[in-house]
């Protein structure tokens, strides 16, 4: 830092304090070992903004509303995307969605959200409740079909194959449930890997021919011919759905008013595949977990349903009485954040909070911290959906106290997209199931990108 870096009242900028670490590997292993705890402990210890080092890797934490705020919504220009930060190296996502929605950035970014918010306006998606109940029926049907009453099954599993489901019949009007083992199984591979990237610079370049990478690389190539398989049978069809492919080959830039490569199309359909599916599924897996663990939620959620639905399919018109339904979804997602951190690249020496941020580091929002700041939420850590009730005022009115999609203009183009995919299935679904968890079974959350539980969620199926 320059001695002449300053604040605007002349007292000199401060670096953020750090925790105790290694000399080489600063704090790399507890990083790694538990991520969200031992951020969770750095912040009792050192406040709302403090600095860790991973090996090279300096990355400031940012732990209050109002440097989320800062540095999504008020001085976003002195941030920006990882690509941005010019390393010799992709890094972070990008490895896995190209140059996609969520990962590209500048004018290119812009020009790809004006043409993809359409699909995803609350008109749109409000056309689009029936495919997502209609998969909830398929996943209901097959459990009676295949289980036994009290079997013990991987919810996460199967949460994920319903939203795959979903997104496959809305978005690419195609049916992918014969691709939900796949996906299962190769796309956390695919994350976690990206996700690496980031916190580990120590980690060798993809195309050394470990067997980390060899596994990342095959993976890549099994994603790319689902992905270009979905191109090309809508190319050779020439029959248009209306859907999310359609409006992609349909779209042309303004100025050249060229259409979409076929490289940039599977960018698009990469990222809204991947966070179509992956969000949503792990927010219904830990809402069925803190449901197991909370009877009386449970039971205040099956007489919402009972009186409002009776017994029949939920629709999109029910969603406006469903509100503690809702409300159990949006608690769930506070303490368990579908994107625990968002990460950003320090474009230009600023200052957050009196502490100085270099051009070249990394700033880190964490949603998970946030969400548990106890000068916001009153008894952070217990699971109470009152807090979203409306009238309620357990939730205090900072605009970046949650969020579960992140915030500012990037905020999550899906957001309404997964709000109702999540209140229609978990309606549904709690209608006809109890599930309970499987006792003794261990649950630790794991970050990859997205928080899903480390060794999947093993609940006992009780019909009612």
């Amino acid at each position: 830092m320059s001695s002449s870096a300053a604040l605007p009242g002349g007292a000199p900028l401060l670096c953020a304090p750090t925790p105790a670490g290694h000399f080489l590997f600063g704090h790399l292993k507890p990083y790694r070992a538990d991520m969200l705890g031992f951020l969770a402990r750095s912040r009792a210890e050192l406040g709302d903004i403090f600095r860790i080092r991973l090996a090279s890797r300096s990355i400031h934490i940012l732990a209050h509303p109002d440097m989320a705020e800062q540095l999504l919504i008020k001085e976003r220009e002195h941030f920006g995307k990882l690509s941005e930060l010019g390393e010799k190296r992709e890094i972070g996502l990008s490895l896995v969605l190209g140059k996609g929605l969520v990962t590209n950035y500048g004018e290119s970014w812009q020009r790809q959200r004006q043409m993809m918010q359409p699909m995803f306006h609350k008109v749109q998606i409000a056309t689009m409740a029936d495919a997502m109940t209609e998969a909830g029926s398929r996943l209901l049907r097959r459990w009676q079909q295949v289980f036994q009453p009290g079997q013990v099954v991987d919810i996460s599993q199967e949460m994920m194959r319903v939203t795959i489901d979903v997104i496959g019949q809305t978005m690419f009007g195609a049916d992918l449930l014969d691709k939900t083992d796949f996906v299962g199984e190769r796309f956390p591979l695919l994350l976690r890997y990206a996700f690496s990237s980031l916190n580990n610079p120590l980690l060798l370049p993809s195309g050394w021919p470990t067997a980390r990478n060899r596994a990342f690389n095959r993976s890549m190539k099994e994603l790319d011919v689902l992905l270009y398989d979905l191109i090309n049978k809508r190319l050779e069809s020439g029959t248009p759905r209306g859907d999310l492919i359609d409006m992609l080959l349909a779209a042309r830039d303004p100025d050249s008013k060229e259409s979409m490569s076929i490289q940039q199309l599977r960018d698009e359909i990469a990222t809204i595949f991947g966070a179509g599916h992956e969000t949503t599924a792990n927010g219904l897996t830990w809402t069925w977990y803190l449901l197991s663990q909370h009877p009386e939620v449970r039971a205040k959620l099956r007489e919402e349903l009972e009186t409002v639905l009776g017994g029949r399919t939920p629709d999109y018109a029910d969603l406006p009485q469903l509100v503690y339904t809702r409300a159990v979804f949006e608690e769930s997602m506070r303490l368990f954040a579908p994107a625990p951190v968002l990460p950003r690249a320090v474009l230009k020496d600023t200052s957050v909070a009196g502490y100085s941020l270099r051009r070249g580091e990394v700033a880190m929002v964490v949603s998970d911290l946030l969400h548990r700041h106890p000068a916001f939420w009153r008894e952070p850590d217990r699971f109470d959906p009152e807090r979203f009730l409306p009238g309620e005022t357990q939730l205090q009115h900072h605009r970046c106290a949650y969020l579960p999609f992140g915030g500012g203009p990037r905020v999550c183009i899906g957001n309404h997209f997964a709000m109702m995919e999540g209140q229609l299935l978990l309606a549904q679904i709690a209608q006809r199931y109890d599930l309970q968890l499987l006792p003794d079974h261990p649950v630790e959350r794991e970050v990859a990108v997205t928080m899903r539980p480390r060794h999947g969620m093993l609940m006992t199926l009780i019909q009612r």
